[in-house]
């Protein structure tokens, strides 16, 4: 980790999705009032779940302009938008569910592609499009971490995926294929955020905060280029640090 990185301990995942989302308020006003728009690539998972579903509650969701947002994906697994297992279902039952945002500003990754392959690339072209053909930089990209230490679709043990976007078909967690951000996009985001949750994540929590060097752990080697970055962890989670 560097100096920059900051760290903030919980008391419960609640306390941890209202911390989030109150950053997440003052981020949107920060980027819509620099350059008018507020993007943001989302994560699946409990944690975030919370969080999407208190945006939509008072004090939160009349605090932040919803017509100038756009939401992306971080990551996607490769079945049917309506699935049980998509990361746009479970945005689609909380956070879009409650908050005003316009159709057109929302970017689910094309699961309906003939692969996962081309799905990748239909992504890259979109946020190419986007971002006016430069890497894109997201306002803010919100990440998760697993106790294995992958975030996004990005898992340990396998080749670091070039592009902007990639396809993956060995995912360890099933469904087995899946569509990603890859690090040069992720590093390239102005604000990240880590929600981490659970016991079960202490270990490798302190491993990524003690270790020095070249690692194997894929949340590890998040490392913005210009911008900042967050670990909202809860105590269960910060155990091992914190001990």
């Amino acid at each position: 980790m560097t100096e920059e990185t900051e760290l903030f301990i919980a008391g419960s995942p609640n306390d941890l999705a209202r911390e989030a989302a109150s950053r997440f308020v003052a981020l949107a006003a920060e980027a819509i009032g620099r350059h008018g728009r507020f993007s943001v690539a989302l994560s699946g998972g409990s944690t975030p779940r919370c969080l999407y579903t208190l945006l939509t509650e008072s004090p939160f969701l009349p605090l932040v302009d919803w017509s100038k947002v756009y939401l992306f994906f971080a990551d996607e697994r490769f079945v049917p938008l309506d699935h049980e297992d998509s990361t746009y279902r479970l945005v689609a039952e909380t956070l879009l569910s409650g908050a005003p945002i316009p159709k057109e500003n929302i970017f689910p990754i094309p699961t309906n592609a003939q692969s996962a392959e081309e799905g990748a690339k239909l992504y890259a072209a979109e946020l190419s499009s986007f971002f006016g053909g430069s890497t894109p930089s997201f306002d803010l990209m919100l990440l998760g971490m697993g106790p294995d230490g992958h975030t996004a679709s990005l898992f340990p043990g396998r080749s670091f995926l070039e592009g902007a976007v990639a396809a993956v078909y060995d995912s360890p967690k099933p469904p087995p294929t899946r569509i990603t951000l890859t690090f040069s996009v992720i590093n390239h985001a102005r604000n990240i955020l880590f929600l981490v949750t659970g016991g079960d994540k202490a270990k490798t929590l302190k491993e990524i905060f003690t270790q020095s060097g070249e690692t194997d752990l894929p949340a590890a080697r998040v490392l913005p280029v210009n911008g900042t970055m967050a670990w909202l962890v809860d105590k269960a989670a910060a155990s091992q640090i914190i001990e």
